[in-house]
């Protein structure tokens, strides 16, 4: 469902091409903008609180990883005032510093404030869908 004022609706979709965008080109100071300064991860990959935790978990991922591109296609968003709620669908392809490759397809449920007339990420929860591993 897609609700809420359209220039409100396309800001946030912006939100989540710059945070696909940031992973995509490893850009961890960009990464870090598209959360609120209290934002929170929860699921599949790890659990963090706040920009420090998102920081030093982005390190550990860039550690195992050379390589990420990552494509989302938005699924729903809510706007109520300064609060929004969005469900989306990525598509992970990791490549791996041994050379291997993994592709995920995962969804996020999400939780989004306007601080300062800017959309950011207050939540998100993520979970694997399909894993290729596990094929």
């Amino acid at each position: 469902m897609f609700r809420g004022p359209i220039e409100d609706r396309l800001a946030i979709r912006e939100r989540f091409d710059s945070y696909g965008d940031a992973v995509t080109r490893q850009a961890l100071d960009d990464y870090l903008d598209c959360w609120t300064d209290d934002g929170q991860r929860f699921g599949s990959g790890g659990e963090c609180h706040g920009r420090d935790e998102l920081r030093t978990h982005w390190h550990g991922i860039w550690k195992a990883l050379a390589q990420m591109a990552f494509m989302t296609q938005i699924g729903a968003i809510e706007v109520a005032g300064t609060a929004a709620t969005a469900r989306s669908y990525c598509l992970e392809t990791l490549r791996f510093h041994d050379g291997t490759t993994r592709q995920l397809i995962g969804t996020y449920d999400d939780e989004l404030r306007r601080v300062d007339g800017v959309w950011r990420f207050s939540v998100r929860r993520y979970r694997v869908l399909i894993d290729d591993t596990n094929a």
